[in-house]
């Protein structure tokens, strides 16, 4: 029995209002179960905290992560408006509450790894649909942006008609556009995922996770789906540096296209996956005729445009809640807009330049935004003094994007150069750039070295 079992099951009544009657699944951590509230009068679902979690002495500090990620978790899939993903009804998130718990839509089905393990292996044209499905919701969550980071076959739910469910936003993370490092509510030493589903970047630099994390996710989900296992298991020496075995060598007459989306899903590097969920879409939908195209995210505009203080204020407010996929097209028309309002502007819309070129890079899309940084650095060399605190970010941020992108050499030089700089100048403004370049100019020479 799970560790707190009991203490759930002498509960019966949540908040005198959603009767716990079975349990669906329980972890380390938490416990779902069905329930039926009796005020609406319908099925939901209850995702709690173990009790014996909150009320243990010997870690606070614990208590207190758990349920800060908790209410970040409901936070995030209150945000959510799609048919692949429960609907949040209610919720009790404070620390002090007698019981933490969410109240969700009731998803009926089975999990794929309950699929996996019963039935018979799925045809080329169901895992065709699941990963077209897969697609829609991950292009949702991405526009937010929100990265799932344990996407595996135990988080997604097929119903008894086909309908695709993830699952599980508990270890879910959301970008700062400033310094495109997740927003941690883990202890340092933790990775977050399971084995098995892990992309490379989540292991050895887990704080530049990016959406084509959750694409190789998808990735190996699809091969397991079609193989019956998934492309690594425990081994990280592996998975960090040998390719699966081919699709095609365990599932002879794999569609081409499909194996090839699969096999680029499946990259090491995350630049050399596929720049969204989207194109993956666009790419599988002719292997299932009439399906629908991934609608886009739609950012809210009125008749008449509002003044442009206005306007930059609100981006602000986007970028700075992390809502990327909105603040890009703000800060590219006020960019455009500025540019062209002459030399007054200049600065203004240099700044916009740049919060766009961050948004593309937390939003994954790693070579739009190298090339928008170096085009705002060649216009900004001839205008400002070498230690310009924007020249000197455009900088960092390009020489990182090389980095990731697996251009070392072109990177060296940039860094290198920008290094020497840095630790030239006076006082300490410019530590967190010096930290970066440090960090960068370590990750090249350790690749070189291994």
């Amino acid at each position: 029995m799970i560790s707190g079992e009991r203490d759930v099951k002498a509960l019966g009544v949540l908040d005198d209002r959603y009767e716990l009657r079975r349990r669906l699944g329980a972890g380390s951590m938490g416990q779902v179960w069905q329930a039926y509230d009796r005020e609406l009068r319908r099925p939901v679902a209850v995702k709690l905290i173990h009790p014996h979690h909150l009320l243990a002495t010997g870690d606070g500090a614990l208590a207190d992560e758990l349920v800060e990620r908790f209410r970040r978790e409901a936070r995030l899939v209150a945000g959510f408006r799609h048919p692949g993903l429960p609907a949040l009804y209610d919720a009790r998130l404070g620390r002090d509450a007698e019981h933490v718990y969410m109240v969700m839509e009731l998803v009926l089905g089975r999990t794929l790894e309950s699929l996996l393990r019963d039935e018979p292996p799925p045809t080329e044209a169901q895992v065709v649909d699941i990963a077209l499905q897969l697609c829609g919701i991950l292009a949702h969550t991405h526009a937010v942006p929100v990265v799932h980071r344990d996407l595996k076959p135990a988080n997604i739910m097929v119903s008894p008609t086909g309908r695709v469910t993830v699952l599980d936003f508990g270890v879910a993370a959301t970008f700062n556009g400033v310094s495109r490092t997740l927003r941690r509510l883990t202890r340092d030493s933790q990775v977050l995922g399971t084995v098995g589903y892990l992309a490379p970047e989540q292991i050895v630099q887990a704080g530049l996770v990016v959406p084509q994390t959750d694409l190789y996710a998808m990735g190996c989900v699809l091969y397991e789906l079609l193989t019956g296992e998934p492309p690594f298991t425990t081994e990280l020496n592996a998975l960090l540096h040998h390719p699966p075995v081919p699709l095609s060598m365990l599932r002879p007459g794999v569609h081409p296209v499909l194996e090839a989306v699969v096999t680029e899903l499946l990259a090491k590097r995350q630049h050399e996956r596929p720049p969204s969920a989207q194109d993956v879409r666009d790419r599988l939908l002719p292997l299932r005729p009439g399906a629908e195209p991934v609608a886009a995210p739609v950012t809210p505009t009125g008749p008449v445009p509002a003044p442009v203080p206005e306007r930059f204020g609100h981006a602000q407010a986007l970028f700075d809640e992390g809502h990327l996929g909105q603040a890009l097209p703000a800060y590219t028309a006020l960019a455009e807009e500025l540019g062209g309002a002459g030399p007054r502007h200049a600065d203004q819309a240099a700044q916009c330049r740049a919060r766009a070129a961050h948004c593309r890079m937390g939003l994954g899309h790693l070579q739009e935004a190298y090339e928008q940084f170096r085009g705002l650095i060649d216009d900004l060399v001839p205008a400002r003094p070498p230690d310009d605190p924007l020249l000197l970010e455009a900088r960092t941020q390009a020489g990182a994007l090389l980095v990731n992108l697996g251009d070392y050499g072109a990177a060296m030089a940039e860094l290198a150069d920008l290094h020497r700089l840095l630790v030239s100048l006076p006082g300490e403004r410019h530590r967190r750039e010096l930290r970066l370049v440090s960090r960068n100019l370590d990750r090249i020479r350790r690749d070189y070295a291994g």
